[in-house]
Order: structure tokens, then sequence, then C-alpha cells
């Protein structure tokens, strides 16, 4: 909360907190802690605050969440508790959710940018998602409808499941199927999944704009399956915007081949997302 109230657009903007109930006694004191911390917060133009009374868990938490703010407000800009953002996050959402707000294939801002080993001389349109710090509009988060049939045919079809794993860079379909068989209580894989099958796009930050801190053991995660790009001397205001809203393959490859051999981090990693 600190990083994003030091934001200049943050005395402008409406922070809406979703905070979940607890799971039992274990995580009672725990919550009426994070409960009391955010009563404590400024700096923003307004605030509010949903305070479940029982555990919904991540996903519908997310779900509903996110559709509640994009039904009030057309878009949402989300960070979940553990990704802080850094200089320039704020401003480059909202001036990306103003530029591409008519362009339908566009259905996702990404605040995250993978550490491949060259930064991009502008931001670049991928067929990925990301839950790290992220943004979308009511017309792309109203259509995601999860059909476990549908997925089930997908996960059957070797060409889809092929596209979906990036040609092999990362078992993205192992992380779908532990959703259809009730494994995972995954959000991320499932919104993933639908903008695939949209063959949608997520506009990528040139350089990470945020940093993720859950991985002390104290959360889900169990260990990082990539980390932030180092921090490079350019400002994200001096980035490009691409020239037309079109797939970046020489980003994509790029990430594809930074991903392969880290896939056998999700055999011992756990993911929230």
């Amino acid at each position: 909360m600190d990083a994003l109230a030091a934001e200049p657009e943050a005395g402008d903007s409406e922070l809406i907190l979703f905070l979940d109930g607890s799971k039992g006694a274990a995580d009672r004191k725990e919550v009426a802690a994070v409960r009391a911390l955010a009563g404590e917060i400024s700096g923003f133009g307004s605030i509010r605050i949903h305070a479940a009374e029982q555990n919904l868990g991540l996903a519908r938490s997310i779900s509903e969440g996110v559709s509640k703010v994009c039904r009030e407000h057309g878009r949402a800009i989300i960070l979940e508790d553990d990704v802080v953002p850094v200089a320039g996050f704020l401003s480059f959402m909202n001036e990306a959710l103003e530029k591409y707000q008519e362009e339908p294939q566009v259905m996702q801002v990404s605040g995250y940018a993978y550490p491949i080993e060259f930064a991009p001389s502008t931001h670049a349109f991928l067929p990925l998602t990301s839950c790290w710090g992220w943004a979308t509009w009511q017309r792309a988060w109203e259509s995601l409808k999860w059909d476990v049939a549908a997925a089930q045919r997908d996960l059957a079809d070797p060409d889809f499941v092929r596209r979906l794993n990036l040609e092999g860079a990362y078992p993205y379909d192992r992380l779908l199927r532990d959703v259809v068989e009730g494994k995972s209580d995954s959000w991320g894989v499932i919104w993933y999944w639908h903008v695939f099958r949209k063959h949608g796009l997520t506009l990528f930050p040139s350089i990470s704009l945020v940093e993720n801190i859950g991985w002390d053991g104290s959360g889900e995660h169990a260990v990082p399956t990539w980390t932030n790009r180092p921090v490079v001397s350019r400002t994200p205001g001096e980035a490009l915007w691409p020239r037309e809203v079109r797939m970046d393959e020489t980003t994509l490859k790029a990430i594809e081949t930074m991903l392969k051999g880290k896939a056998g981090h999700l055999a011992s990693g756990r993911h929230r997302s």
C-alpha cells in the first residue's frame, strides 16, 4: 500500500480492498490484523473495503471482486497482496487502459515483464496472461465463462495443448487439468485458457513494473518458477508503444526460451493464481 500510495496518480484513484475471511481459528488473529491495517490506509482519492464474512478462497475472491469493479467502472487494475508496484506502474496501466479500450483483441494489460535476456525497445503484445499486477476491461472480463466440458475437449486435442504450452515451453495444460479435476483453485490458468481460446493479446511492459515478494514461505508459494527482471536504466515512460496491435514474435520466442528448463519447478512449487 505504501508503494501504491507513492504513485502520483494515487490521490485521484479509488482504492477498493477485497479482504477474505478466515478459514478458522488458526488464522482468525492474522485476518483481524490485516483488517485493522486496512483501516489505517490513506493517500488515495477514496477507499472502500469489502470484508468477507467467510473464507471465499482466491479464485472466488478474484472473480467476484474484478467483476464488481468492472461493472462499476468498466475496467479494473488488480494487485494481489504479494505484488508490490514500482514507479510508473499506475501511469502505465492507466495509459494502456485508455489507449486500447476499443481494441477487442487486447484483453489484458500486465505490469509484469518476463526476465528475458534483453529489454524490448517497445511494450509488447503477447498471447499470454499474467497475474502479477494486471488490468482488464469489462468487455473482456464479462466474456469469461468457465466450461469444464470445453476445457476437457481442449485438453484432449494435442495441437491445442502444444500451442497452449508455447511449443512445450511450459506445462500450462497440467495447471488446467488440475482445475478440471478439482485439484486446484487456480483462477489464473482459467483466465489464460479463456484469453488463448479468444485469440486475445496482453500488453506487457518493456520493463517489469512490479516485484513479487511472496516467496518467504508464509503463503501458498513454495519456490519461485521465475523472478522479476533486473532493474534497467530506462524508465517505463521512455519506451515506445507498439505501432499496431500485433503479437511480438521476437519477444515471445525469447520468453519461450527462458521458460524451457524452468518447468521442473512446477513439480515442487505451489501456485495460488
